[in-house]
């Protein structure tokens, strides 16, 4: 059995990985890079412009042309880190994910052929592999971890998650994990995004509990927050903790219109009653310009990542002729996206809201991503003969090295460090 390393072995994005089993390919996940994109953003229709082989150059899609035979498309979750390039690398082959990413990838690829797949339910995609959905939990509803099961043993492929007893929206499923691990679990290939945070990551609690704290300490001044659109759990927090304050609560943006939409279709969301969702700047700006009292406002806005499109960043440049003020809240519920890109963008944001004299409350916030300890119980539980890192740079594959060693693997034996573009026989 051969992995592919196609996309996400060598920076955070533009996911993707191949399993060949004899002269049969399974591709699982098909993302963009987004903070490689963000470098072209006065081209905002970039992903329509450029071809696929400039857009594989430019390191915002994977390769997927280095993969023969494929005969089936699988995605973990709805992340466009995972999910995005679908649209452009246009597979003909059957789509399996979740329902809720499936919803996600019709709105990116309008011809493909998606198959719905329940958690444990398991789809028959030739004669030797069949894939299954574990539930397991992530900042987007409906994530996964997944398993292709061949008569050579099975590769676990979980990218991305963290274990979450408290989430109100999902559950780790252990008991099906462990059987998976009484089984024989050829490779299990994992994210290594937060490995080499020690401890645990923990739980979407604690970012319940610091909303309540901080909205309800904030009382004068606008009240702006910003998080991922995908992080539904989140915006519940938020919008609840709202509600309490008896602020209107304005959620804007394109994203979190499309977002907030679809989790209330699934019935994931339930907005007060005085939530205005908008769309598009002409709405924003309308209802920016009708906020007489601002104390009695809060937006729930895209731009965490400091994104020069975002509603966040046309505030601050005074793009919905609103201006934000002195004694103005931001509440950042993101962290910074490990990357570069990310990091520079985010930075000019804080600055200027600094010398507007606007309160930035950070770290609102818990990763949806696994760290060290969530890694060795998945490795416990599973127990692979071979583990290969994914979804990072080479300092977080490189953690995991060092967890798989204290686990008692051994690098270029059972331990597989790829990059894009190589292979290994496991």
């Amino acid at each position: 059995m051969k992995i592919t390393a196609v996309g996400g072995y060598k920076a955070v994005g533009r996911n993707m990985t191949g399993i060949t089993l004899g002269e049969e390919t399974v591709a699982i996940d098909n993302g963009i890079r987004l903070d490689t994109m963000q470098m072209y953003d006065e081209d905002p229709n970039i992903l329509k412009k450029r071809n696929v082989d400039e857009l594989v150059r430019m390191s915002i899609i994977p390769d997927a042309k280095i993969l023969k035979n494929v005969v089936a498309q699988v995605i973990s979750h709805g992340h466009l880190d995972h999910i995005g390039a679908l649209g452009i690398t246009e597979p003909e082959v059957p789509i399996i994910t979740t329902p809720y990413a499936a919803e996600i990838g019709k709105k990116e690829y309008k011809k493909g052929n998606f198959y719905s797949l329940d958690y444990n339910e398991e789809f028959q995609i030739s004669t030797d592999m069949s894939v299954e959905l574990i539930e397991v939990t992530h900042s987007i509803p409906n994530a996964s971890i997944v398993v292709l099961h061949t008569p050579e043993g099975d590769i676990v492929y979980a990218s991305d998650f963290r274990f979450d007893n408290d989430s109100t929206i999902a559950k780790p499923d252990y008991k099906q994990l462990k059987k998976i691990g009484q089984g024989n679990v050829r490779a299990l290939i994992a994210e290594s995004t937060r490995v080499t945070q020690i401890g645990k990551t923990p739980s979407e609690a604690i970012v319940r509990n610091k909303l309540k704290d901080i909205i309800g300490f904030i009382e004068d001044g606008l009240i702006i927050a910003t998080t991922f659109a995908t992080h539904i759990e989140r915006v519940q927090a938020i919008v609840d903790e709202v509600e309490k304050s008896g602020r209107i609560p304005l959620i804007m943006g394109r994203s979190l219109h499309t977002q907030t939409e679809l989790a209330k279709r699934f019935d994931l969301l339930d907005l007060p009653s005085n939530a205005i969702v908008l769309k598009t700047p002409k709405a924003i700006k309308k209802a920016l310009g009708n906020i007489k009292k601002r104390d009695d406002y809060f937006l729930l806005v895209t731009g965490h990542q400091g994104e020069p499109q975002s509603v966040l960043s046309k505030l601050i440049n005074n793009k919905f002729n609103f201006k934000l003020k002195k004694g103005d809240s931001v509440i950042f519920c993101a962290n910074v996206i490990p990357t570069p890109i990310n990091r520079a963008s985010r930075h000019i944001v804080e600055t200027r809201l600094k010398s507007i004299g606007v309160r930035i409350f950070e770290d609102v916030h818990v990763s949806g991503h696994a760290s060290k300890e969530d890694h060795r119980q998945l490795i416990k539980l599973v127990k692979p003969e071979h583990i290969i890192p994914c979804h990072g740079g080479i300092e977080m594959r490189s953690g995991y090295v060092d967890l798989g060693i204290e686990e008692g693997y051994e690098l270029n034996k059972n331990m597989h460090l790829l990059t894009n573009g190589l292979s290994v026989t496991v």
